[in-house]
């Protein structure tokens, strides 16, 4: 599978902005990793950590962002060229 482009949903696209605005480098740091493992190796192990089905039945995959202070996720799924980023946030 080739590298994706990352396509927010507000939710993601809120939260990172907020993470931008706020003083947790490392949290924010983390959740960069983690979404460029996404877009560069989307098909590596580590960037399906763990398939889950939404309430409305979407399949997506839930990659662990592991910080000293908490534990959050970024919740994705591919789609043709792109990775949709549906959740970014705590556990």
């Amino acid at each position: 599978m080739s590298s994706l482009e990352p396509n927010y949903s507000a939710q993601a696209l809120a939260a990172s902005d907020r993470l931008e605005a706020g003083a947790d480098d490392k949290l924010l740091n983390g959740v960069c990793d983690v979404i460029d493992l996404i877009c560069d190796h989307p098909g590596d192990r580590q960037a399906r950590a763990e398939q889950l089905r939404t309430v409305s039945g979407t399949l997506v995959w839930k990659v662990p962002v592991r910080t000293a202070v908490d534990d959050w996720v970024v919740m994705w799924w591919p789609r043709r060229d792109v990775a949709d980023i549906y959740y970014i946030g705590q556990l």
